[in-house]
This record gives structure tokens, sequence and C-alpha cells, in this order.
């Protein structure tokens, strides 16, 4: 893929009740159970990985499947008049650095130990500014069926930006994604 931009959509699960983005090299040494729990499941643990730019929370606080929109390389706030439209809240930019490629996934497949396989993001190595949009695809009219399923042109759940660091950004240090009102 160009290394100027792209822009992947996908659906991800998760019964851990987060999801993330993170640079697999720095957790590639979680191959247990107890090594996941210490790493990864301890909110210590991921306030740290957050400080050291190698993990960004998608915290939504339950499980479930959801559909994400990532997109690499172009400027911050980037969406689309529509996205905009139904935007309900964004993240302040988290820092993340990455070392060829990124991964993005629920929290159970951070590491090697579970068999649970992220989606892979080519990310040229770099420092990274990501911004998380949540989106509120039901509120558009003709997105939804009759089952409150999404049809084919409803927009994903979440629009994740993740562009070059400008260098004047003020990271966010929370396992919280977003502010409440």
């Amino acid at each position: 893929m160009p290394s100027d931009g792209w822009e992947l959509i996908r659906a991800a699960r998760t019964d851990a009740g987060m999801f993330g983005v993170w640079q697999p090299e720095h957790f590639a040494g979680v191959t247990s159970l107890d090594e996941w729990e210490d790493e990864v499941s301890e909110d210590a643990a991921l306030l740290r990985h957050i400080e050291a730019g190698v993990f960004v929370p998608i915290n939504i606080g339950g499980g479930g499947a959801y559909q994400f929109t990532v997109r690499h390389g172009g400027p911050a706030g980037g969406l689309t008049e529509r996205e905009g439209r139904y935007r309900l809240v964004s993240s302040k930019p988290y820092l993340l650095i990455a070392k060829g490629q990124t991964a993005l996934g629920g929290l159970e497949a951070v590491g090697q130990y579970s068999g649970v396989d992220p989606l892979a993001l080519p990310t040229d190595p770099g420092r990274y500014a990501v911004t998380i949009h949540l989106i509120d695809w039901k509120a558009e009219p003709g997105t939804a069926d009759p089952d409150g399923k999404p049809t084919t042109n409803a927009l994903s759940d979440f629009i994740i930006e993740i562009y070059p660091e400008s260098g004047s950004e003020e990271y966010r240090l929370s396992l919280a994604t977003f502010d409440r009102p």
C-alpha cells in the first residue's frame, strides 16, 4: 500500500470490553495468560503502554462486534461531511509509535497467547497521532434494516485517524477514550 495514505474498513469483535490499536512488536513476548493479565488486562499496565505510545485504547466498556474505518496518512480532521454530521464524540489524540506495522482488535488479541488474530495495519515506522471518532450511524435515515442491523451503506461505528504527528499535539493519557459530558 502507498505510504502517503490508505483506508481500511473492517469489523472487529471483543468480549473484553475494549478495543485498541497497538504496536505488535511491543507485545510479542506476551505468550501466556499470566503475562497477558500482567501486561494487558491490568489498568496500570495499559496506562504505561499508553504513555509509551505503544497502545491506543478504544474503550467502550462492553463487548460486541463493531465496524471500523481506519485512515492512515492524511491530515487530522479528515472526516467526510457525512461522517461529521453523525459524529457523536471524538477523542483527543493519542501517541502511537509504529515500527512498521500496527494492529487493531479486541483486547484479547493483544500478544501471542490467545490465538485471536488482530487486523494488521500497514503503518510505516514513525510517530503518529491517533484520533478516534464515535459515529451514530443509526441516526442517518435508511442505514438500519428492519431488525436494526446496518445496511451496506451505513457508516462505521468508529473512524480511526492515524496521521503523522506535527510536534504540537498534547496527547491523551487515559484509558477512557472519550470525555464524558
